[in-house]
This record gives structure tokens, sequence and C-alpha cells, in this order.
């Protein structure tokens, strides 16, 4: 899954299609270079604490809008968070979905806008930043739902796999 079919009520022509992704690509790696420019500078004039206290930030940021979500939310289901999810990644990710129950949501994503755009520059470490957060949103959604991932293409590997869940109660 994951293009820009996905994000669209009508079929989009290929060709436009290919256009499209490469002026949102270009406009995510200008504004994402600006964006690690400023970190990689108040890291090298205030030190590793500095680094710490935006990745900090940043998690909590994440963790605050998953909450307000949650708190609105309609569907407070794990199958509400993942369709959430879904949406919120197409055209922008591509995933399979490997397994869809009630208690258990597991995917495979073999693209990432961020990773794409964060790895080349150098600044894998920042970008992780969007990964490590989400098991902790998932949670601010709903205390009941739980995450876990072995591997993440921001680290290099050929995919990430996610799988969230709930526990029997």
């Amino acid at each position: 899954m994951g293009s820009l079919q996905m994000a669209f009520p009508h079929p989009v022509d290929a060709e436009i299609e290919q256009i499209v992704l490469e002026i949102l690509h270009r406009k995510a790696v200008g504004a994402l270079s600006m964006y690690v420019d400023a970190v990689r500078a108040f890291q090298q004039a205030y030190g590793p604490k500095a680094l710490e206290i935006m990745r900090a930030r940043r998690l909590q940021s994440s963790i605050d809008a998953a909450a307000r979500a949650g708190a609105t939310a309609a569907d407070r289901s794990l199958r509400g968070y993942c369709t959430a999810l879904e949406q919120g990644c197409r055209g922008s990710q591509e995933w399979e979905k490997l397994e869809d129950t009630e208690t258990r949501q597991a995917y495979r994503f073999t693209r990432c806008l961020w990773a794409d755009v964060f790895v080349p520059l150098g600044a894998a470490d920042i970008g992780f930043w969007i990964c490590e957060a989400d098991g902790p949103a998932a949670a601010a959604f709903n205390p009941r739902i739980r995450f876990r991932r072995t591997q993440t293409l921001m680290e290099g590997h050929p995919y990430c796999d996610h799988v969230y869940y709930t526990e029997e109660a």
C-alpha cells in the first residue's frame, strides 16, 4: 500500500503522480534540511544536552497530539487508531498489512518519507525521533494499546515491522 492513489478519491495519472511525488519530496528535503541544520547548530553550540532537550520535546509533542486525538476520537479502539494511522501515512509511506484483528494490527513498512529524507541527509539519528514516538503515541491515544517493533528503515533495515496490539483484560 501507499501512493498518491490512496490519498485521492479518483485515479491519478501515473505521470502526474510521479511529478507530484517529486515535488513533495523536494519540498520535504528542503524543509527538513533546514531543520537538521538548526538541530546540528544547537548541538554544536550547546553540546549533547541540547540534542536531548530537542529529542525529548519532539517526543512529548507527539504524545500530546495523540492524547488530544484520543480524547476526541469517536473510536478509541485499536482498529480505530490504526485506521487513523493508515490515513495519515497515505501517500508518504508504503506498507503491507500483515494482521488485522480486533486485538492485533501488524504492518511491514517498506518505504517511509522520513527515512527517504533523513538518511541521505546523514541525520538518521534525528529522523529516528519520529520513529521512537510510535509506541508512546499509541499508548497516549489509548492506554490499552501496546506497540512492538524490532527494526526500522531509519536504522538501515529493509523494512519497519510495526505491531500494535491490546492485552486481554
